[in-house]
């Protein structure tokens, strides 16, 4: 299901975070420069992209390029979710203010054992 998500850009430290409204983060797991914020039920919940062009760069072909100007170009983000095996595909959807629509998907690990933060 896809769902919209808000998002802030910092330009000038290069960072995207994209966050849900309607859930609360309870644990987070860092890997490099992507950070995946979990709720209680072991959804995500927010996403932070540190050095986001390079990130998007890195995981896209050699004509896909998402720059600094261009992510501080986004009106609208969307992020689908689809539980594969033991990862996640997170297929995230950006539309700019040009009305260009720019298309990601990226595999990250599932959480099989709780984090020290999710148990009360």
């Amino acid at each position: 299901m896809i769902r919209k998500f808000k998002f802030d850009y910092d330009y000038e430290n290069d960072s995207l975070f994209m966050y849900s409204l309607e859930s609360k983060s309870k644990a987070s797991v860092e890997m490099d420069d992507l950070i995946i914020d979990y709720n209680s039920k072991k959804e995500i919940s927010a996403i932070e992209l540190l050095n986001a062009s390079k990130f998007f760069s890195d995981i896209g072909s050699k004509n896909f390029k998402l720059t600094r100007e261009k992510l501080n170009e986004i009106s609208d983000c969307k992020i689908e979710i689809i539980p594969k095996n033991n990862f996640f595909m997170i297929k995230f959807e950006f539309i700019l203010k040009s009305k260009e629509q720019i298309s990601a998907p990226v595999l990250v690990p599932t959480i099989h054992e709780p984090s020290p933060a999710t148990i009360a």
